[in-house]
C-alpha cells in the first residue's frame, strides 16, 4: 500500500474543527491515495522483478513475447527475464552461470560432446514450467552448427526409493514418473 496522506494534519489545529474543511480533506484523501498508488505502481513497474500485471505486459510488448492464457506473472516475469539475459557470445561457463540464474543450482543437468557438436540438458520436474522458455532461450542462444537436446529430467529409481510399495499404489505409472514426489 502506497503512503498514507492525512491533509487534516497539514492545517493548523483551528481549522480542524471546521466542517466544510474536514469535508473537503475526506474527498481529498482518496484521489491523493490513489495518485500516491499510482506513483508506486510505476515505480515498480520500471523492474521487471516487481512489475504488475500492467507492467509485465508493457515489457512483453516491447519484446514482442507471445503470452499463453493460463501464464502466471511469475512465468511471464520469467520469460521476460530469460529474454534478457540473451547476450551473445557465451561460453559453456556463462552458460552454466545463466542456467544456474533461471533455475537455480542443480535444477539442471548440463552434458557438452564437443567433437560430436552435442548440448544436452536435462530440467528437473521441479522447474517444468519454465521448460519452455528455456528451450526457446537455448534455440537463440546455442551456436547453429550444435544439436540441441532438451529434455525433462523425469523421476528416477533412487527418488521412489524412499517410498514403499504400498504408499506407491495410490499414483498411475504417469505420475509417478512426471510429477514432482514430496
Amino acid at each position: 500500500m502506497a503512503r498514507e496522506v492525512d491533509i487534516i494534519g497539514y492545517l493548523p489545529p483551528i481549522l480542524h474543527e471546521i466542517k466544510e474543511i474536514v469535508a473537503i480533506a475526506n474527498v481529498e484523501k482518496p484521489v491523493l491515495d490513489s495518485l500516491w498508488q499510482q506513483i508506486e505502481d510505476t515505480l515498480d513497474n520500471q523492474f521487471v522483478v516487481t512489475a504488475n500485471e500492467q507492467g509485465v505486459e508493457r515489457y512483453e510488448k516491447m519484446l514482442k513475447l507471445n503470452v499463453l492464457a493460463t501464464d502466471t506473472i511469475e512465468t511471464r516475469r520469467f520469460r521476460i527475464l530469460t529474454r534478457y539475459q540473451e547476450q551473445a557470445p557465451y561460453t559453456y561457463r556463462v552458460l552454466k552461470q545463466l542456467l544456474d540464474s533461471l533455475l537455480g543450482e542443480g535444477q539442471y543437468e548440463l552434458k557438452r560432446d564437443v567433437e560430436a557438436k552435442i548440448l544436452s540438458v536435462k530440467i528437473e520436474l521441479t522447474v517444468k514450467g519454465m521448460f519452455d522458455s528455456v528451450v526457446v532461450m537455448l534455440e537463440r542462444i546455442t551456436p547453429q552448427n550444435m544439436v540441441l537436446t532438451v529434455q525433462l529430467r523425469y523421476n528416477q529409481h533412487n527418488t521412489l526409493a524412499r517410498y514403499t510399495h504400498a504408499q506407491l499404489a495410490a499414483f498411475t505409472h504417469k505420475q509417478l514418473r512426471e510429477e514432482v514426489m514430496s
